[in-house]
């Protein structure tokens, strides 16, 4: 319980309460790591003592600390230590091989290089990379690539070799390999045929902590609080984590989902256990039961109702038959679990309504929250949906500047404008959440508060101008809402007393900052739980 003194006064900035009127106060007090006070100056300036220390606002924004509702945390670690994919200059095959040779140059025979963040459609080539060109200058070092959607590979035959697929692997259901002329494998993976790969390349414990830190670091410099790690388990074993939260080591808090893509996937038997949604505490958290269904938007994967415009044979990939995903899901709700499915498509988002409709229906449960993780291709008719069946989607505005491009040419102008359409689910009473799915783009807070704002592509086109959103209801979309995802709001997501003191000292006052520089907008101080935990 909070005492009645402030350990911290946080006075004479412009504070962005996220209360439900949206309320903006001079100052903030706190004690024992909670919201003792909100108000103005001299409201709050009377609850000091003789330790108090005092923080100067001086007329910048303090907002609560961001919650990213979707993002892979130790992929945003990862992704600083492998090669990036995105940096300037990498955009041609040839320059990410350059880049692979001096790692196989440099590091010992037999360790994995890994690299980050391709896009075949943005490369000169425009194609994917393949093992024809990695053996070239890797034939001792198992390569892999990661394209910047998270669900394609490439790969060199020293990665296939330790992976164990044979050179005519057949495709599994819901996935696919590219092929050279005589049918063997090209080295490209689609969706579940990256399963071989991503097993033998999977990281150490080492590896895992050291990524751990540099998300956590990475976060707290963007004023992110918290993340809900939709890897999950597969991404983060908890007994690391939970080790660097207990050293104090690890500030971010963590809502970790159980992710599954396959029912005979090795989480499945957790729905066996009596663990459920929930289980933890307020630094590391088991979150929703995650279900992957279809591909991803810009690979082009997503599962669609309708043909690709970019490709009348091309409808992307779904995962499930819909008996078995309606067993999965209705195992893991009659379980007592949150459920999420990663749902990108037209399709795979009508899926996953029947699915969870119909283990509502068989098995009736208060304060669901089951959510729609990406929620893409969603057209009136599923909108409706959403709004009727209490769905809490997790969108990522975030995507329409570096993807927006390739949704107009790929799904066509009329389903662009129906991705993520937060502004009308939000309009018909839903929350929405707002999130990255980082390191697919990036992870800054304030990247997807400006996005979620504009709505905008790199070659300033806007897919959607009638979803775009006002700062307040961006701000909310990355704050409290991502709270109320995690069933946390009561706790964390607002400025207001009695709640976890975690808090984002912006550099400037946010509403004066033009809003196509907000990613840019620095971050002067995070606080987690009234601990200064990263200072510019």
């Amino acid at each position: 319980m909070a005492g009645d003194r402030a350990d911290i006064i946080l006075s004479g900035g412009v504070v962005h309460t996220v209360d439900a009127q949206d309320s903006i106060a001079e100052a903030v007090a706190v004690s024992d790591g909670r919201i003792l006070a909100v108000g103005s100056d001299a409201e709050v300036r009377a609850t000091a003592g003789p330790s108090t220390r005092h923080v100067e606002l001086r007329g910048r924004s303090l907002t609560p600390g961001f919650i990213d509702a979707h993002a892979h945390f130790t992929g945003v670690g990862g992704a600083q230590y492998a090669i990036d994919c995105k940096a300037p200059g990498m955009d041609s095959i040839s320059a990410i091989v350059e880049e692979v040779r001096k790692r196989a140059e440099a590091q010992p025979a037999g360790t994995w290089i890994r690299g980050r963040g391709y896009d075949h459609s943005k490369l000169v080539e425009q194609r994917h990379p393949n093992r024809h060109d990695l053996d070239a200058v890797s034939p001792e070092h198992p390569v892999v690539l990661t394209r910047t959607c998270g669900h394609i590979l490439a790969f060199n035959s020293k990665a296939l070799e330790l992976s164990g697929l044979p050179n005519d692997a057949a495709d599994p259901d819901g996935g696919r390999y590219d092929r050279d002329t005589d049918g063997t494998l090209l080295g490209v993976s689609y969706e579940r045929a990256n399963a071989p790969l991503q097993a033998v390349s999977a990281i150490s414990a080492d590896e895992t902590r050291t990524w751990l830190l540099a998300a956590d670091r990475a976060y707290l410099a963007s004023g992110g609080t918290s993340v809900h790690d939709a890897g999950g388990m597969a991404g983060m074993p908890v007994n690391i984590a939970t080790d660097l939260v207990a050293r104090d080591e690890m500030h971010v808090r963590i809502y970790s989902f159980v992710t599954v893509n396959a029912l005979d996937h090795p989480h499945v038997p957790i729905l066996n256990t009596g663990f459920r949604t929930g289980f933890g505490d307020a630094r590391l958290r088991i979150g929703a039961f995650k279900v992957v269904t279809d591909g991803s938007s810009s690979g082009p994967t997503a599962a669609t109702r309708d043909p690709y415009t970019s490709d009348p044979d091309d409808s992307g990939i779904a995962y499930w038959r819909q008996d078995d995903l309606d067993a999965l899901i209705g195992r893991a709700h009659r379980a007592g679990w949150q459920c999420t499915v990663h749902a990108v498509g037209d399709k795979a988002i009508e899926q996953t309504l029947d699915a969870m409709a119909r283990a509502q229906a068989e098995s009736p449960r208060e304060g669901l929250r089951h959510r729609i993780d990406h929620c893409g291709i969603t057209p009136p008719d599923l909108q409706q949906r959403v709004l009727r069946q209490g769905i809490v989607p997790a969108m990522q505005p975030a995507f329409f500047w570096e993807f927006g491009d390739g949704y107009l040419r790929n799904y066509g102008r009329h389903r662009a404008d129906v991705m993520f359409p937060a502004k009308t689910i939000l309009a018909g009473g839903a929350v929405v959440a707002g999130s990255s799915d980082a390191p697919v783009t990036d992870y800054r807070p304030l990247f997807g508060v400006e996005q979620a704002q504009t709505r905008a592509t790199m070659s300033a086109d806007v897919c959607g101008p009638d979803e775009r959103v006002d700062l307040d209801t961006a701000l909310r979309m990355h704050t409290i809402n991502g709270a109320y995802a995690s069933f946390e709001e009561r706790e964390k997501g607002s400025i207001e007393a009695g709640k976890l003191a975690d808090l984002a000292l912006l550099a400037e006052d946010i509403r004066r900052v033009p809003v196509t520089e907000l990613r840019d907008l620095p971050v002067a101080m995070t606080f987690v739980e009234g601990r200064a935990v990263y200072e510019s």
